[in-house]
């Protein structure tokens, strides 16, 4: 409540004032000139009537007067009917001080032509000051909107620019994109020949390297799907190269059918799931391998992961590389797919993912 009253305050605390002055004015400096003061009710019944004729008529009958052009001929004549309100009101209030004795009149106190015609002037006064209130509040607002619409103007003009800032760098990375891989293939094409001789595992484990770079380089060339089989291929090039690294002392199995091969996805999905066994699973028991399972079924694409989480793995972990193909499968076949993942209570990391074959459209693969 407090806090209502005081954003209210903060709000109108100007108009307070100028009310005040006015009042102050009015009611104090014009009675001691004159040396005629009325009593407090007096000027309390007054000036609300007052008060309330200036606010009504800035903020309800003007705007609507005045909201549809064609009609403000026939609608600000209605302003008089205001100001009879105004004068009645008026009226009856002085009726009041008088009967209650607050107010001494010493004929019966009737409406007059010159008390009207005061009356009148008096509200006139006060309607003529609220239609200047009026179009200054009305001014103030549009002068805000335009400086808003000119500080949104002036904000699009700077994000296009930074827009073509940025654009301007993706071309310049796509220019460097461009030349840096030939010079990547040519060097690593060097170093094959330099090395076959001498060591042609490692040189095998170049050229594997060199096919999985040239498809990571054309990625954005194949389109938003590819064939399942040539992800597959990259798959077992990157566990090739990690059991080189690790002198094949790494326990990993990739099962899949020939019919899973001709499924077309949104690239690397396979290979995310694997480079995130590679990083948080211990792939050194035997006994324990690493396991990822592609199979169909009537109506999905199953794609199963179990593997032994390494001691070196933090709980803390972000996912984000799953989080980012959970994403990208939502986007794009919808709320239909099912991806789930969890650790056990005996260190395994299982994950599922099912794609509805309909929103592969893979009828013809499966007939």
């Amino acid at each position: 409540m407090k806090k209502n009253f005081q954003l209210w305050f903060n709000r109108y605390k100007l108009q307070l004032l100028v009310w005040a002055l006015y009042i102050f004015y009015e009611a104090v400096l014009i009675g001691y000139v004159s040396g005629v003061f009325g009593h407090p009710m007096t000027y309390l019944l007054h000036y609300i009537a007052a008060i309330i004729l200036f606010y009504v008529h800035a903020e309800i009958v003007l705007p609507w007067a005045l909201a549809i052009k064609k009609f403000i001929a026939f609608r600000l004549p209605l302003v008089l009917v205001e100001l009879a309100v105004f004068v009645f009101v008026s009226f009856n209030f002085d009726v009041i001080l008088v009967d209650s004795g607050i107010v001494i009149h010493e004929k019966p106190f009737r409406m007059s032509w010159v008390y009207f015609f005061s009356m009148l002037y008096r509200g006139g006064y006060f309607a003529g000051f609220s239609t200047g209130y009026y179009y200054l509040v009305t001014y103030m607002k549009e002068k805000r909107k335009t400086n808003e619409l000119e500080k949104q103007h002036l904000n699009d003009i700077i994000t296009q620019q930074k827009a073509e800032q940025e654009l301007t760098k993706a071309q310049n990375a796509f220019l460097k994109a461009q030349i840096n891989p030939h010079f990547l293939f040519n060097t690593l094409d060097f170093i094959y020949h330099s090395i076959a001789d001498s060591s042609p595992i490692a040189a095998d484990a170049v050229i594997v390297l060199t096919e999985m770079m040239r498809y990571a380089v054309d990625a954005d060339k194949m389109g938003e799907y590819i064939y399942l089989g040539d992800e597959i291929d990259q798959a077992e090039n990157l566990i090739y190269l990690n059991q080189v690294r690790q002198n094949h002392s790494l326990y990993f199995k990739l099962n899949y059918t020939e019919q899973i091969r001709n499924i077309r996805l949104i690239p690397l999905v396979l290979l995310t799931l694997i480079e995130n066994i590679f990083k948080h699973g211990d792939l050194s028991e035997p006994n324990d391998e690493a396991v990822i399972n592609l199979n169909l079924d009537a109506h999905y694409l199953h794609i199963d992961t179990y593997n032994l989480i390494s001691q070196n793995t933090s709980d803390t972990g972000s996912h984000a590389g799953l989080n980012n193909i959970q994403k990208r499968l939502g986007y794009t076949y919808g709320s239909e797919v099912t991806f789930n993942y969890h650790a056990d209570q005996t260190n395994h990391f299982h994950l599922n993912l099912s794609i509805p074959l309909g929103r592969l459209n893979v009828s013809a693969v499966l007939t």
